[in-house]
């Protein structure tokens, strides 16, 4: 008679397609982990690792790829070759949109957030119902010798989801120096602006800013119902100026065309905050959802604003679209 360790070790050794199943339904279908398959069924762990393997090769187990998440992966892929994007994450819509597909948006781009930062790293935030809803889903993850920075100025009503508060919800999160911009975002008159920028405060903060070596933000299409006029940065008519002369998005209150290239008007020169150039100096993750920002997205794209995306897949699909 063959002892109970024998006939365990040729068990082991030759498993049938019955223990084989059982492991499989075990760790698929009841969702239990490794350990405790290994300790229902009295049999190793390493063991339990072999027989998931062996499920695959006996065809006991099939793995499907469903074709959404195919096609997720392969529209990701077209969009990093097409803008030589370093990143690209596509969240499904699922029966989703307006507030609720951008939070499910931001929430897959806040716990990113972590893999997109290094120690060392400045990061520079902008402002915004899509960064706020970032900053609350970011995940409390510490990154040493980060440090958060607010890209542009104060807005008049701090009830609105300011860059300030973006940017010291997110930093809290992360374990970063925090580092505001105690000016306006925007004042009455450029030669105002240009006394601001010239006082030592505010050119230290300034200068400051151009430490920024990545960058979070969103963006919006040059429409009335932007969100530059809703935080009163611009007059309806100053954004229907700009987008007469080309303008078809807005990043952090700078216009920029279907090339990504700067449009300039009288408000850049009353903004207290950083400009393009500095924007684009800055490696990007941009979040955006819906696809009214199509054209938005794609200039920013074009510009080199950006070189991480996370955006929902109706968009990302658009995006593809010339």
């Amino acid at each position: 008679m063959k002892p109970e360790g024998g006939r365990r070790m040729q068990r082991e050794q030759h498993p049938s397609n019955k223990i084989i199943a059982e492991v499989a339904w075990m760790y698929y279908v009841r969702n239990l982990n490794q350990g405790e398959i290994s300790e229902t069924l009295s049999i190793s762990r390493p063991t339990v690792i072999s027989y998931l393997k062996l499920a695959k090769e006996r065809k006991i187990v099939g793995i499907q790829v469903s074709p959404e998440h195919y096609r997720m992966n392969a529209t990701a892929d077209a969009l990093k070759e097409k803008f030589g994007l370093e990143s690209v994450h596509i969240v499904p819509a699922e029966g989703r949109e307006g507030e609720t597909l951008t939070r499910a948006v931001c929430e897959v781009a806040a716990y990113h957030l972590p893999d997109f930062l290094q120690e060392g790293d400045v990061l520079g935030v902008s402002w915004g119902q899509t960064v706020y809803f970032v900053s609350e889903f970011v995940p409390s993850w510490p990154i040493r010798d980060l440090t958060v920075r607010q890209l542009l100025g104060s807005l008049a009503n701090p009830l609105l989801s300011t860059s300030e508060s973006c940017t010291t919800e997110i930093a809290r999160r992360l374990d970063a120096r925090c580092i505001t911009f105690n000016a306006p975002a925007v004042v009455s008159s450029a030669a105002l602006a240009n006394a601001l920028r010239a006082e030592p405060i505010i050119r230290d903060q300034l200068e400051g800013i151009r430490s920024c070596n990545k960058s979070l933000f969103s963006l919006s299409p040059c429409t009335p119902d932007t969100h530059v006029v809703q935080f009163k940065i611009a007059t309806v008519e100053e954004v229907e100026d700009y987008y007469r002369r080309g303008a078809v998005g807005i990043i952090a209150g700078r216009f920029i065309d279907v090339e990504g290239k700067a449009v300039l008007g009288e408000l850049d020169e009353r903004l207290v905050g950083v400009d393009h150039d500095l924007l684009r100096s800055m490696k990007g993750l941009l979040v955006v959802s819906g696809s009214a920002k199509r054209d938005a997205v794609r200039a920013a794209l074009r510009g080199g604003f950006a070189n991480h995306l996370v955006a929902d897949l109706e968009l990302a699909s658009l995006l593809l679209d010339d």
